[in-house]
């Protein structure tokens, strides 16, 4: 079994057109082309798909009773090392304020390497600049994602 490694990771996000006189626009199918890769990765996580249960318990059952419900794709996090001029995170700026679903692309491994790409839709949820002594500037940014995605393996 071969095991994937995380060196390559990248998170990209739609270039939504917010600074031009177009008004940013929903997103309801996922686009792949214009997207901006934000920033230097250090951390990513795609908690995945949940389950949520509905009871359906029933006064004269002796046992709780349970049905599936509706499917939660997920959300993102993520850490990159912070550049006010990086073009990824003014993305997710914009993405913060205009309220909207944005596509998504999370490529998990480097080129030449066994990888995983992840797509969807999401909403940026919060953005967040860290400083400290001694450190590098961070920016933190969570995105819940909206619907189906889509997981492939790539070589």
């Amino acid at each position: 079994m071969a095991q994937l490694i995380s060196y390559g990771t990248t998170f990209k996000i739609l270039a939504n057109p917010a600074n031009t006189s177009a008004a940013p626009t929903q997103q309801d199918t996922v686009q792949t082309s214009s997207l901006v890769t934000v920033g230097e990765c250090t951390s990513l996580s795609f908690d995945g798909v949940a389950q949520s249960t509905i009871e359906t318990t029933s006064l004269a059952s002796a046992v709780k009773i349970f049905q599936a419900g509706l499917l939660d794709p997920g959300s993102i996090s993520a850490e990159v090392n912070y550049d006010s001029d990086d073009a990824g995170i003014l993305v997710l700026q914009t993405a913060l304020t205009s309220r909207l679903k944005q596509s998504y692309e999370i490529f998990f491994g480097g080129s030449g390497y066994q990888s995983t790409k992840i797509t969807g839709i999401g909403i940026v949820t919060s953005l967040s600049i860290k400083a400290g002594l001694d450190a590098v500037m961070t920016a933190s940014f969570t995105i819940k994602c909206s619907g189906a995605y889509t997981i492939t393996p790539t070589a």
